[in-house]
Protein backbone atom coordinates (compact mmCIF):
# COMPACT_ATOMS: atom_id res chain seq x y z
CA UNK A 1 0.00 0.00 0.00
CA UNK A 2 1.33 3.33 -0.93
CA UNK A 3 1.31 6.04 1.73
CA UNK A 4 0.75 9.36 0.21
CA UNK A 5 0.67 12.40 2.14
CA UNK A 6 -1.15 15.95 0.88
CA UNK A 7 0.76 18.66 2.60
CA UNK A 8 0.03 22.82 2.12
CA UNK A 9 1.01 25.38 4.18
CA UNK A 10 -0.92 25.40 7.57
CA UNK A 11 -2.20 21.84 6.73
CA UNK A 12 -6.16 22.60 6.55
CA UNK A 13 -8.40 23.16 3.78
CA UNK A 14 -5.97 23.19 0.88
CA UNK A 15 -4.55 19.56 2.01
CA UNK A 16 -8.01 18.24 2.63
CA UNK A 17 -9.17 19.06 -0.93
CA UNK A 18 -5.97 17.53 -2.18
CA UNK A 19 -6.15 14.09 -0.10
CA UNK A 20 -10.40 13.88 -1.51
CA UNK A 21 -8.73 14.73 -5.19
CA UNK A 22 -5.77 11.88 -4.92
CA UNK A 23 -8.37 9.46 -3.20
CA UNK A 24 -10.36 9.51 -5.97
CA UNK A 25 -7.89 9.38 -8.60
CA UNK A 26 -6.05 6.41 -6.81
CA UNK A 27 -9.12 4.68 -6.87
CA UNK A 28 -9.82 5.09 -10.75
CA UNK A 29 -5.88 4.57 -11.57
CA UNK A 30 -6.66 0.72 -9.19
CA UNK A 31 -3.95 2.35 -6.71
CA UNK A 32 -3.98 0.68 -3.26
CA UNK A 33 -3.08 3.61 -1.58
CA UNK A 34 -3.82 5.25 2.20
CA UNK A 35 -3.88 9.21 1.71
CA UNK A 36 -3.45 11.81 4.56
CA UNK A 37 -3.60 15.50 4.99
CA UNK A 38 -1.26 17.63 6.76
CA UNK A 39 1.20 20.81 7.57
CA UNK A 40 4.28 21.11 5.36
CA UNK A 41 5.88 20.90 8.64
CA UNK A 42 4.59 17.50 9.60
CA UNK A 43 4.92 16.34 6.12
CA UNK A 44 8.67 16.91 6.54
CA UNK A 45 9.25 15.09 9.53
CA UNK A 46 7.47 12.46 7.31
CA UNK A 47 9.81 12.35 3.85
CA UNK A 48 11.54 8.95 5.46
CA UNK A 49 8.43 7.19 6.29
CA UNK A 50 6.04 7.93 3.49
CA UNK A 51 6.01 6.73 -0.61
CA UNK A 52 4.88 10.44 -1.66
CA UNK A 53 4.37 14.36 -0.68
CA UNK A 54 2.21 16.03 -2.77
CA UNK A 55 2.09 19.77 -2.39
CA UNK A 56 1.83 23.29 -4.55
CA UNK A 57 5.38 24.23 -6.34
CA UNK A 58 6.17 26.84 -4.35
CA UNK A 59 6.43 24.15 -1.80
CA UNK A 60 8.57 21.72 -3.41
CA UNK A 61 12.02 23.75 -1.97
CA UNK A 62 11.20 22.38 1.72
CA UNK A 63 11.29 19.11 1.18
CA UNK A 64 14.52 16.88 0.72
CA UNK A 65 14.56 15.20 -2.55
CA UNK A 66 17.07 12.89 -1.50
CA UNK A 67 14.81 10.87 0.60
CA UNK A 68 12.47 8.22 0.39
CA UNK A 69 9.50 10.31 -0.63
CA UNK A 70 9.02 11.47 -3.86
CA UNK A 71 7.80 15.09 -4.48
CA UNK A 72 5.01 16.47 -6.31
CA UNK A 73 4.47 19.63 -7.05
CA UNK A 74 1.27 20.57 -8.48
CA UNK A 75 0.92 24.41 -9.81
CA UNK A 76 -3.32 24.20 -9.95
CA UNK A 77 -4.30 21.97 -6.54
CA UNK A 78 -8.20 22.02 -7.98
CA UNK A 79 -6.92 20.24 -11.72
CA UNK A 80 -7.45 16.95 -10.95
CA UNK A 81 -5.71 15.99 -14.42
CA UNK A 82 -2.38 17.89 -13.31
CA UNK A 83 -2.78 15.82 -9.91
CA UNK A 84 -3.19 12.91 -11.63
CA UNK A 85 -0.21 13.24 -13.95
CA UNK A 86 2.10 13.95 -11.19
CA UNK A 87 0.96 10.99 -9.95
CA UNK A 88 1.35 8.95 -12.78
CA UNK A 89 5.51 10.29 -13.03
CA UNK A 90 6.33 8.90 -9.47
CA UNK A 91 4.24 5.54 -9.30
Amino acid sequence: MLKIVAACGNGMGTSMIIKLKVEKICKALNLDASVEAMSMGMAKGLVNSVDIIICSTHLMDNFDPNKKAKIVGVKNLMDEKEIEAGLSKVV
